[in-house]
């Protein structure tokens, strides 16, 4: 679990977990590690970073976490600045492109990210499927519009944009894959 800034306070924290700057807030009884270069959280960090540097506190949280891990949690990196948010979104998308074996990763259970590979997701409503490189997906099962095997998925376009889930869909992708959850019913 990775706990960032903008997460709530109705937060059921459980190990392991990473708390990335400010929302290390959110952290009792010294659990997990807290990292950041401080710039959102004025409080102890177990691992202070440099302000000036090249790259987000997310990004260095998520090159700490082995291979072991297959599901991520992502608590408080959504809303706030949109120039953040996008960035988020865009370095779960290179750590799941570098990950030897599947992995998914879900951000405050709106937005489910899924490195390459087959998945079986359960969806009840309005989703969008999102692409920031080029895809090969397939998509089939409980959802109003397939998408047939191997089809060519260019990154950012309009493709997947509002199909609707009533159940359980499967999923291959040949490169990550972001599935926004629009509306459940």
């Amino acid at each position: 679990m990775l706990v960032g800034p903008l997460a709530g306070s109705e937060l059921d924290i459980t190990e392991p977990v990473i708390f990335v700057d400010g929302g290390s807030i959110r952290r009792e009884n010294n659990i997990g590690l807290a990292l950041g270069d401080g710039d959102s959280f004025d409080g102890h960090l177990d691992h202070k970073l440099e302000i000036d540097k090249d790259y987000s506190d997310l990004a260095f949280a998520l090159s700490l976490l082995g291979d072991e891990f297959d599901r991520i949690e992502l608590f408080g990196f959504l809303g706030g600045r949109r120039d953040h948010e996008l960035l988020n979104l865009g370095e779960v998308f290179h750590f799941l492109s570098g990950r030897a074996r599947p992995v998914a990763a879900y951000f405050d259970h709106t937005i489910d990210a899924f490195s390459r590979g087959r998945w079986a997701i359960d969806v009840h409503g309005t989703f969008s499927l999102v692409a920031f490189g080029d895809a090969i997906v397939t998509l089939s099962g409980d959802c109003k519009y397939a998408i047939p095997k191997d089809t060519p998925f260019n990154p950012v376009s309009s493709f997947g944009l509002s199909n609707e889930g009533y159940g359980r869909i499967s999923l291959e992708t040949s490169s990550p894959l972001f599935l926004f959850r629009v509306s459940e019913r």
